[in-house]
């Protein structure tokens, strides 16, 4: 009896411990991958287990165990085991996010930025943008400036091109080559590739450069998966107005110290109809690529490269004179941190970045379809444009309530480039003459060189109350190292222009477990761009006039004052942020009829150029949002934007400045579909800015409806109807059409209806 006993026992227990099955977990941190220590790691059978210094634990489990992990300051995560799963996995926690509609707030209070918006459901809101820019529009109080389908940029509120300090992964940088800024810099990342998009909202964050106006980050999706080995996507989307083609693949491979990720993208876009039935050029096909790749050379350390190129093609630009048939662009950037380097130093990192855009632009020269122009005029400009640069920063805790950052960086500008122009026949009467050629420096050989040192600090005087205060200083110099004549004629002699500036900014914020409190006081400066300091004669802007730089101009001061607050009430949220601005020798341009030449150009009649000048000008406005959870699933949110800008120099409205809208927006949201009927309108803008030469522009209001489908966790199905109604439309600041025969000076509608559909595969 006993013998049968013992045997009973022991084969229970074989057959106990070969169900159970022991495994290795990594737990790090998902922005940073590094370990974190002393993770809790619950069983189902009430068993904790904490991770070591180097987040790793071994444990044992069985088939269809839940795994629960949490860590202070970070977001749970649940986990069930199953048969066949790798013996060793990598979990990524995420840190706490209080979620105020779309205000950040991070676990730690005291690196969480004052007014910052963030906007991370990017996957749900369009199948397939045509660029990274349409990513933005969703956002309150953002708007587009629009040459073509290629060349659109982000705008908030007045602050537009640099008076937005636009950079991707925290620092990396691309500027345009083109003075028409065909290839914006948000041209040159993969749309698909941008996991978030943060926005700190005015000058009251110094840790990022040279700050006028608003702070833009785009973040790219780094898709390190939760174990060691390969994973990935394909992806592949269709649009119906403009028979678009979109494909996209990724691929990931983890391992414990070290991951490497791809991303290939292919776009094919063809011409439009607007609202009105109008094809409007908008071909472009882009191939590009990006290779990331992160090592952990020890516990507190972390090292990433990014690697990417971009190869446009035949590029149409209804809204310039001119089109591309190549815009070639490529970055390399490093980035590494060492983290908790003593009690105080919580971490030290460098960040180090070189690009480079070679771009061609032309009125037929290599592309499918000329303009009306051409051969008459031949025009020819290619040009490019080298950015270097980086920062060393320091993360600084003399005290527990008390985080200060500290820091340096510097960017490094280069562009150049030349437009040949060959005169074939008379413009006045299309006869053959003997051929004139004639041959314009675009940049004059420009350089402007930016180094800066700040700090920024945050101060915590309760659980409740924290204070912020930043100081930064900038030594730039600026320097064209072939000046044209005509430049010369009117200025005289300009070497090398000198500025030291300083920016700071003071806030406070009162938050509770629903609400949020903040104001803040800022002083952002920016020196002259090399547009507004070197263009000699170019047509840069909405209208036909031509531009003269100003290598005299004073840098632009914004003092901005900023409140805003949010609540929460159950199922009811709200919040308004109210903004006002005085602009010191703010950088615009007027009508110079002292510099009309004696000639015209293309046939046409001599016209004044504008020149870039110094005012003093003022903004204010402002942003409210309320959002409703009707049901678990379904919920309605609106806001609405104000803004008003006057030039107290010219006496008239201040140009460029977007009228008041907003969105209101129904989502319905399940564990696999959703869905997400938008509508967008703005009202009519009637004050304007006639120096500028700016329109009066109609109101709108536009509806789009996208869904998506998920049967489980490796299909998932988009598809988008936008501009249901086949509404004509055009933004306030989109380019009218230039050099396009008789639609030359009528305005650029926006897509008519349009239905997309985007497979994705993850693997």
């Amino acid at each position: 009896m006993k013998k049968f006993l013992y045997t009973l026992i022991f084969t229970l227990l074989g057959t106990y411990l070969q169900a159970q099955h022991h495994i290795s977990i990594t737990i790090i941190d998902a922005r940073n991958a590094m370990p974190v220590d002393g993770a809790y790691i619950i069983k189902d059978d009430g068993n904790i287990i904490r991770t070591d210094e180097n987040g790793k634990c071994n444990l044992p489990v069985e088939p269809g165990e839940k795994i629960r992990i949490s860590a202070p300051d970070y977001e749970p995560v649940e986990i069930v085991y199953h048969a066949g799963t790798s013996d060793t996995l990598i979990v990524k926690l995420k840190p706490a996010v209080i979620e105020l509609d779309q205000v950040v707030i991070t676990s730690d209070p005291l690196r969480t930025p004052v007014h910052a918006v963030t906007s991370t459901d990017l996957e749900k809101k369009y199948s397939q943008p045509r660029n990274t820019a349409e990513l933005f529009k969703d956002l309150p109080g953002v708007s587009l400036q629009k040459r073509s389908a290629m060349s659109v940029e982000p705008a908030l509120r007045s602050f537009k091109y640099e008076e937005m300090n636009l950079i991707y992964d925290g620092g990396f940088k691309m500027v345009n080559a083109c003075p028409n800024r065909m290839d914006p810099a948000s041209a040159h990342v993969i749309p698909e590739e941008v996991e978030k998009i943060e926005i700190i909202k005015g000058p009251f964050n110094v840790r990022f450069g040279q700050t006028f106006g608003a702070i833009v980050n785009m973040q790219t999706r780094d898709l390190n998966p939760d174990k060691v080995g390969l994973s990935g996507l394909v992806q592949a989307g269709y649009e119906t107005n403009g028979q678009n083609k979109v494909g996209l693949a990724a691929l990931t491979y983890t391992a414990n110290k070290f991951h490497i990720n791809t991303n290939l993208s292919y776009r094919n876009f063809g011409d439009y109809t607007d609202g009105k039935g109008d094809t409007v050029p908008a071909g472009f096909r882009s191939l590009e690529y990006s290779i990331k790749s992160g090592f952990i050379p020890a516990k507190n350390q972390r090292l990433l490269i990014d690697w990417r190129q971009n190869f446009t093609r035949n590029v149409k630009h209804a809204g310039l004179p001119m089109d591309s048939p190549k815009d070639d662009s490529y970055l390399i950037g490093m980035d590494y941190v060492i983290s908790n380097v003593s009690s105080k130093i919580k971490g030290i990192s460098a960040k180090m970045y070189y690009s480079y855009v070679n771009h061609l632009m032309t009125n037929g020269y290599l592309m499918d379809k000329p303009r009306p122009n051409y051969p008459t005029f031949d025009a020819r400009t290619p040009v490019w444009s080298r950015t270097a640069g980086g920062k060393i920063e320091m993360e600084y805790r003399p005290a527990g309530n008390m985080l200060v950052y500290i820091g340096a960086d510097a960017d490094i500008i280069a562009r150049d480039g030349i437009k040949t122009v060959f005169i074939t026949r008379n413009p006045n009467t299309g006869a053959p003459w003997p051929v004139k050629k004639k041959v314009l420096n675009v940049w004059q050989d420009g350089r402007i060189n930016d180094i800066g040192i700040y700090a920024q600090s945050s101060w915590s005087q309760s659980k409740s109350r924290i204070i912020g205060a930043g100081l930064r200083a900038d030594y730039v110099w600026a320097l064209a190292k072939r000046p044209a004549k005509g430049m010369i004629d009117i200025y005289g002699e300009f070497g090398r222009k000198t500025d030291v500036v300083l920016s700071a900014n003071l806030s406070y914020t009162y938050k509770g477990p629903d609400f949020r409190i903040e104001t803040a006081i800022g002083r952002g400066t920016r020196t002259p761009s090399m547009i507004e300091r070197y263009i000699y004669r170019f047509i840069i802007g909405e209208d036909s006039r031509e531009y003269i730089g100003n290598p005299f101009l004073k840098p632009e001061i914004n003092n901005q004052i900023e409140a805003s607050a949010v609540k929460k009430w159950g199922d009811f949220q709200a919040g308004m942020d109210l903004f006002a601005s005085y602009f010191q020798n703010y950088i615009t341009a007027r009508l110079n009829s002292a510099y009309t030449p004696a000639t015209g150009s293309c046939g046409q009649p001599p016209r004044a150029p504008k020149q870039f000048v110094n005012v003093d000008a003022y903004q204010y406005g402002f942003d409210i949002f309320a959002t409703y959870r009707l049901t678990p699933h379904w919920k309605i949110s609106v806001d609405y934007s104000y803004i008003k800008g006057y030039n107290m120099s010219f006496k008239e409205p201040l140009a460029q400045v977007n009228p008041p809208g907003g969105h209101v927006k129904f989502k319905y949201n399940r564990s696999n579909y959703w869905l997400d009927y938008r509508i967008e309108w703005r009202e009519p803008k009637k004050d304007v800015a006639k120096s500028f030469g700016e329109t009066p522009t109609p109101g709108y209001a536009v509806h789009d409806l996208m869904a998506g489908y998920k049967p489980d966790n490796h299909f998932s199905l988009g598809l988008s109807i936008t501009n249901i109604f086949n509404k004509p439309y055009y933004y306030h600041t989109t380019f009218v059409f230039r050099n396009a025969g008789k639609r030359s000076g009528a305005h650029i509608y926006e897509p008519g209806r349009n239905i997309s559909f985007m497979l994705t595969y993850k693997f």
